[in-house]
C-alpha cells in the first residue's frame, strides 16, 4: 500500500512536471505586464521550482536513466561541451560589450537548470498512453483560458495589436507560436470529435488571434510546413492541388494587400519576406556565425556576438560555437529519432500534437533564438525522445512476450 502511494505521488510530480515545462511557465509570464512590475519575481520562483523537481525526478527514475544511458551520456555531453564553450567565450574573449559580458552568470544557470538537467529528467519519463492524453486535455485547456486571458487584455486593456505578445513577458514571436500550439490542438480535438466543435473553433479563433496580433512569421511558415507533412501523409493529388492553389492565392493575396489600404505591419513583414527577403538584419548575423566557424572549424569560436547577438539558425550556431565536432554531438543527441515508427502515433494518437509542436519549433529555431533560450525546442526533443524510447521498450517487451508465452523469460 505505501509503495502504491510512493508510486502515485511520483506519477503526480511527474505529470505536474512536464505540463510546467512544456506550457505551464507562461503561466508565470503572465503577471508582469498587466501588474506592471519586474518578471524576475515571478520567474525565479519558475526556475527553482524547475530544477529541484528535475532533480528529484532523475533521482526516482534513476533505473531508467541507466537504461537510455547512451541518449543520455550524449546529451549531457553536447550540454557540458556548450557550458565549456561558454566559459571559454566569455573568459577569454576580449569583444564582448558590458550588456553582453552581464549575460555571462544566467547563461551558465540556464544551461545546467533549464536545459541540461530537466531535459534528462523528461528523458527518465515513461510517457505512457494514460497520462499523455490526460496532459493533452490539461494543455487544451490552459492554453484556451491564457489566450483567452491575453486576448480580452489585448482588446479592452494594451490595444497594441502589432508586435504584440499579450499578457505574457515573452518575445512576441512566442506569443504567436503559443497560438499555433492551440491551433494544433484545436484541430486535433476537432478531428477527434467532429460533433464537439465549440471549444475547438473558439481556440482555433484565440490562437489566429495570437498570430495576428504577434505579427511574427515564423508560426505561418510552421504551419505551411505542418500542411505539406500532412499532405505527404495523405499523399493524394486533389490535396496537392489544393495546397498549391492556397499558397498562390495567399501570395498573390499579401502582393495586393500590401499596397491596398488594408496594409499593416504583418502584411508589411510578410511581404518583405516573400517579395524582397527581408530578414529584418538575420542574414548579417548568419554570415557572420559562419564566418565564425570558418576560423574555427573544428571546435568552434564564440557562443555569442559582441553585442550578444546570435546567427538566428541553430545548425549554423552550433558551428560558430562547437564546430563540426559540435555538429557531431548534436547528431548524437537525436539519433534517437531513427527509432521513430508511424506505428507509434497510430497506435496512441494523443502522442501526434507533441511531435507536431517539435516541427513547430524545429522551424522556428532556424529563423530565431539561440541555443540556450529555446526551452521549448529542447524541451519537446526531450519529450519525443522519451515518447520513442518508450514506445520502442513496449514494442520489444511485447515482441519478448509473444516469443516466450510460458513465461520462462
Amino acid at each position: 500500500m505505501e509503495s502504491l502511494r510512493k508510486d502515485y505521488i511520483k506519477n503526480n510530480i511527474e505529470f505536474f512536471f512536464v505540463f510546467l515545462i512544456t506550457f505551464g511557465y507562461i503561466f508565470f509570464y503572465s503577471f508582469a505586464i498587466p501588474f506592471n512590475t519586474s518578471n524576475h519575481y515571478f520567474i525565479v520562483p519558475f526556475r527553482i521550482i524547475i530544477f529541484f523537481t528535475a532533480i528529484y525526478i532523475v533521482y526516482k527514475n534513476f533505473e531508467n536513466i541507466k537504461k537510455r544511458r547512451s541518449t543520455i551520456f550524449f546529451i549531457c555531453f553536447f550540454w557540458l561541451f556548450y557550458l565549456f564553450k561558454a566559459f571559454y567565450s566569455f573568459n577569454y574573449y576580449n569583444f564582448f560589450i558590458k550588456k553582453t559580458l552581464n549575460l555571462e552568470y544566467e547563461v551558465y544557470i540556464r544551461i545546467i537548470c533549464l536545459n541540461m538537467t530537466p531535459f534528462v529528467a523528461l528523458l527518465s519519463i515513461s510517457f505512457s498512453k494514460e497520462m499523455v492524453k490526460k496532459l493533452t486535455s490539461l494543455i487544451f485547456n490552459f492554453l484556451l483560458i491564457m489566450l483567452g486571458c491575453s486576448f480580452l487584455y489585448v482588446i479592452l486593456v494594451s490595444h497594441i495589436f502589432a508586435r504584440a505578445s499579450g499578457i505574457f513577458v515573452s518575445y512576441y514571436i512566442n506569443t504567436g507560436h503559443y497560438g499555433l500550439s492551440l491551433i494544433i490542438l484545436s484541430v486535433f480535438y476537432y478531428f477527434l470529435s467532429p460533433k464537439k466543435i465549440i471549444k475547438p473553433a473558439l481556440g482555433a479563433g484565440l490562437g489566429l488571434f495570437a498570430i495576428l496580433i504577434s505579427s511574427a512569421r515564423s508560426p505561418i511558415l510552421a504551419a505551411t510546413v505542418l500542411v505539406i507533412i500532412m499532405f505527404f501523409y495523405i499523399n493524394k493529388l486533389k490535396y496537392w492541388l489544393v495546397l498549391v492553389t492556397s499558397i498562390i492565392i495567399f501570395i498573390v493575396g499579401i502582393y495586393y494587400l500590401r499596397y491596398s489600404s488594408f496594409s499593416t505591419e504583418y502584411i508589411v513583414r510578410i511581404y518583405d519576406a516573400i517579395f524582397e527577403g527581408n530578414g529584418y538584419g538575420r542574414s548579417y548575423y548568419l554570415s557572420k556565425g559562419w564566418d565564425v566557424f570558418k576560423n574555427n572549424p573544428f571546435f568552434g569560436g564564440t557562443i555569442l556576438f559582441e553585442d550578444g547577438m546570435y546567427p538566428h539558425n541553430i545548425f549554423i550556431e552550433v558551428l560558430m560555437s562547437m564546430g563540426i565536432f559540435g555538429l557531431i554531438l548534436f547528431g548524437l543527441y537525436f539519433k534517437d529519432l531513427l527509432k521513430f515508427k508511424l506505428s507509434y502515433i497510430k497506435e496512441n494518437i494523443y502522442y501526434l500534437p507533441y511531435f507536431l509542436f517539435f516541427v513547430q519549433y524545429l522551424v522556428l529555431v532556424q529563423t530565431s533564438y539561440c541555443i540556450f533560450a529555446n526551452i521549448e525546442f529542447w524541451c519537446f526533443s526531450a519529450v519525443i525522445i522519451s515518447i520513442i524510447l518508450f514506445c520502442n521498450d513496449e514494442k520489444i517487451k511485447s515482441n519478448d512476450g509473444r516469443r516466450h508465452t510460458t513465461g520462462d523469460y
